[in-house]
């Protein structure tokens, strides 16, 4: 029953069998009624019970075997199975990959085994690999470097490394790749295992991003963002070697008239030529850049004086006295040169770039075409332009502006017909100011258009009271600066200045400069159009100093022409001012336009111009500009007509003698 206890795995067979046996003996030995059969009776029962127990767990264990072993079975085939599949998928990778992978003795480097993509890259058979050395691939490496390149892997200070560098394939071409490199080192021998990756489409583009970065599309010249980067290394190199550097910027003079009358296409093969002109000016320890639009930087080095730099500025200069040729047409233009010196100005890249600006448009001021130095004068100047515009920024809400009038004198009737009204600005801090000092300043930082409302409806309340003091109409003329026609908002000032105040349209009068006729705008010219529809006088304002010609006066919708003062001043001792005034009223006259003669001081300059019919006159022979009060007292009294008399008088006399 032992025996069968361990080989019938079936429970239920057993239980059979082992019943069958036990079963006669039991009831035998219960029947004899003898207490040591009856105890062999108990105990046979007892190993029956026994051996059902222990079946019953051995046919438990040895399902539970069974099953396991089945189980790792399956389990060992799967493995094997995945194994297989990894391997595969393993050895399709190392073979599909376009990448180089090289797996090498790490003593000796050479190759012990390759992928299909080092095969097809570097051009070598799988067999000729076996007597290939990494370094035959790898060209800007030897022996040496290249094992102490593998220290860090050795040492287990790190567990791969990366190397940028040349690879030369069987025909001897090479290309650019990246090269990451592991190392085992419980192989015996220690193998090294590369993957390297060519990067010759990404160094293209590596190369053409430096490129945009640091060169000009246009010119091909270096840009803003290179020339800064150079100059702070050109610094160190003078400090160190204690030799001078200058920085010369440079400005191409109107240059936007030639894009606007031309087209940028034009332009931009302008530039191009200009850019050529200055490169084959300069050394090639020199560096040209385009820094904007029709700016430009050179930076010289290796200087022992500064009158070097001054020679290459003249030379400047001078080359741009020669027309560029485009498509059989000369276009002519000039440069600006602003040229600042280290260490002589400055020891630091923005001080220099600051001063060279700085002394750049100092030239403009000055007249254009030529060069300059900076000077600490300058400077200040900048500093003292500076501290106005921030004064100028707050003095509207300080009611620093002010108005005085010089009055207008019509010398055929006696009387005064109107008053030009002239901003003044008085600060507490910098005092008095003068308008050709603020008013740039205003139109630069913003300000004009502001400035220029309040003047406009501060001058017509003013106006709007004279009326009651004379029996014709008295105009007030008020400066329009260009800025305000640029806005758009002037149409919207002046009518907003006439409505609150009351004057009526006809006197108010406005003056203009001849810079704004040069602008050649429809915008400015429907602007002006719409002022004359309004029934608004326009005068041009300072005639002959800037470059108007007949076609612009005949062109734009004016009324009177004011001669500038510069030529009244010295009519009795200059022959070509006298000659140059005549052909101003003579052309006034033909155009019918009024005229006005400004800055009258002399009885010989009021004889002049009376004798050729100039009607009215403005100037200190009558008046200088005066407050709002005092333009009252003389509207009422009787000096002005009084003074006119007397000087027809005198006149008359002097006819006679």
């Amino acid at each position: 029953m032992a025996a069968a206890s361990t080989m019938l795995i079936d429970f239920f067979s057993f239980f059979i069998y082992a019943a069958t046996l036990t079963a006669p003996l039991f009831y035998q030995t219960t029947l004899v009624g003898e207490r040591v059969y009856s105890g062999i009776g108990i105990l046979t029962f007892f190993l029956f019970l026994f051996f059902l127990k222990f079946n019953k767990e051995y046919n438990n264990n040895y399902s539970l075997t069974m099953r396991l072993r089945y189980e790792k079975m399956n389990l060992l085939e799967d493995l094997e199975q995945e194994k297989n599949q990894l391997n595969n998928r393993l050895g399709r990778i190392f073979n599909d990959s376009s990448n180089e992978i090289f797996v090498a003795d790490a003593d000796t480097l050479n190759c012990l085994q390759v992928n299909m993509g080092a095969i097809e890259n570097l051009g070598y058979s799988h067999d000729e690999f076996a007597d290939i050395n990494l370094l035959s691939i790898f060209a800007d490496q030897d022996h040496r470097s290249f094992t102490k390149f593998l220290t860090p892997l050795r040492d287990g200070s790190r567990e791969t490394v990366v190397h940028k560098g040349i690879n030369k394939r069987k025909d001897g071409s090479s290309y650019p790749v990246e090269a990451r490199i592991q190392m085992s080192l419980e192989d015996s021998p220690p193998i090294i295992v590369v993957i390297a990756q060519d990067i010759t489409e990404r160094s293209e583009w590596e190369e053409k991003l430096i490129y945009q970065a640091n060169f000009d599309q246009l010119t091909g010249m270096y840009n803003r963002h290179y020339m800064q980067s150079h100059m702070g290394s050109a610094i160190v190199r003078a400090r160190r070697h204690r030799q001078k550097a200058a920085l010369l910027f440079l400005d191409i003079d109107n240059f936007k008239h030639i894009n606007d009358t031309l087209g940028h296409s034009i332009g931009d093969a302008i530039l191009k030529q200009i850019a050529n002109r200055i490169q084959s000016m300069l050394r090639e320890s020199d560096t040209p850049a385009r820094t904007g639009g029709d700016e430009f930087a050179i930076l010289l080095e290796d200087l022992s004086e500064n009158v070097h730099a001054e020679v290459v500025a003249r030379k400047l200069v001078d080359t741009f006295k020669q027309p560029f040729i485009l498509k059989e047409q000369e276009i002519y233009t000039t440069v600006s040169v602003g040229i600042s010196i280290y260490p002589d100005d400055g020891e630091y890249l923005d001080q220099l770039m600051q001063y060279a600006d700085m002394a750049m448009y100092q030239v403009k001021d000055d007249g254009r075409n030529n060069y300059r130095f900076f000077s600490h004068d300058m400077r200040r100047f900048s500093e003292k332009q500076m501290q106005i515009t921030n004064h100028l920024r707050i003095a509207m809400a300080r009611s620093e502006f002010f108005l005085y009038y010089q009055p207008k004198v019509d010398i055929n009737s006696n009387r005064i017909i109107g008053a030009e009204a002239l901003l003044r600005w008085h600060n507490q801090e910098l005092g008095d100011i003068s308008p050709d000092t603020f008013i740039p300043l205003a139109e630069k930082a913003g300000l004009i258009d502001e400035i220029g409302t309040w003047v406009l409806e501060t001058a017509c309340q003013e106006a709007k009271g004279w009326q009651k003091f004379s029996d014709g109409k008295v105009q007030v003329s008020v400066n329009i600066s260009p800025k305000q026609f640029h806005s758009g908002t002037l149409l919207g000032a002046v009518d907003r200045a006439l409505t609150l105040s009351g004057l009526p349209r006809e006197c108010l009068e406005l003056e203009i400069t001849e810079s704004l006729l040069l602008q050649d705008s429809s915008k400015y010219l429907n602007i002006l159009n719409s002022l004359d529809n309004y029934g608004i006088s326009l005068a041009l304002d300072d005639f002959g100093t800037g470059y108007s010609s007949l076609s612009y006066l005949r062109r734009f919708p004016l009324q009177v022409l004011k001669i500038d003062r510069s030529f009244i001043r010295d009519l009795h001792k200059n022959t070509n001012n006298r000659t140059l005034v005549e052909a101003i009223i003579a052309m006034a006259h033909s155009l019918k336009l009024e005229i006005v003669a400004e800055g009258v001081e002399n009885i010989e300059q009021f004889d002049f111009l009376q004798q050729r019919d100039i009607q009215m006159i403005q100037g200190y022979l009558f008046s200088p500009p005066v407050p709002a009060e005092k333009f009252r007292t003389l509207l009422q009294d009787e000096s002005i007509v009084t003074k006119c008399l007397k000087l027809q008088n005198r006149m008359k006399m002097f006819v006679v003698k």
